[in-house]
């Protein structure tokens, strides 16, 4: 990994977040290679630099740039788009857009919540991968009578141009009137599946907001916010996509 502000590899590793490590710094508790370091920090390298807070060395083992994004809804899930919609990787620092990084999978325009930005192309292609069977959780707002009948159809498999849709998890929160709050699990990562699905049942969906990706969860991420994850986490995700950690 390329060299990084000493705050934010401390963030990184999870020992605190960037203002607390300025203080644990200024405060002369932050070694590098065994030399006090200056008020505002250096830059140190990943696996190459002895970072140590109070005497006790402080390790990552990420190689790559991993983030949790609370995606808004209007934001394109891509790297790229020629008329010139925000895109999902404004939201992380410039430094970690500018190398590689880009969104695992979708959330289609209307979508919010969790995407995972990294530059790991191998844990990306897994975690995409239906053989992994990686979990993605939503909370969908639908309009539409959803009635048993219908929801048995959506965890049992519904018809899509692709073909049947896996067994799902779909579990209603709420009910009022005609419209429904369900919670969803899939293993599937097809183009729109989710809306295309209930609209098989015929629902509409008001508002999709996805809460997990395998063992990453959105939690209290504001909006149009990121985070680095933590090492626990990548090992997770790692985990979770049949990955060495």
């Amino acid at each position: 990994m390329d060299a990084v502000r000493l705050n934010r590899y401390l963030s990184m590793c999870g020992v605190a977040a960037r203002r607390k490590a300025d203080d644990l710094i200024a405060a002369g508790r932050v070694t590098v290679n065994g030399e006090p370091t200056p008020p505002g920090g250096r830059m140190v390298t990943p696996g190459q630099d002895r970072v140590e807070v109070d005497g006790r060395r402080v390790e990552s083992t990420i190689a790559h740039r991993y983030f949790a994004v609370n995606k808004p809804v209007g934001y394109l899930s891509a790297v790229s788009d020629r008329t010139s919609r925000p895109l999902v990787t404004r939201l992380v620092p410039r430094p970690d857009r500018e190398a590689g990084i880009h969104p695992v999978g979708r959330l289609d325009l209307r979508s919010h919540g969790l995407i995972l930005l990294t530059d790991d192309g191998e844990l990306s292609f897994r975690l995409q991968h239906p053989r992994h069977h990686v979990e993605k959780e939503y909370i969908a707002e639908v309009r539409g009578e959803l009635s048993e009948a219908a929801l048995d159809r959506l965890r049992a498999g519904v018809e899509l141009d692709e073909g049947t849709t896996a067994p799902a998890v779909f579990e209603v929160l709420e009910r009022g009137g005609r419209r429904v709050v369900v919670r969803v699990v899939l293993r599937q990562g097809w183009k729109r599946q989710l809306r295309r699905s209930f609209a098989a049942v015929e629902a509409t969906v008001l508002d999709l907001k996805r809460v997990r990706v395998g063992p990453l969860e959105l939690g209290q991420l504001a909006e149009g916010k990121s985070r680095p994850l933590s090492d626990d986490e990548v090992r997770a995700l790692r985990s979770a996509a049949d990955l060495a950690t």
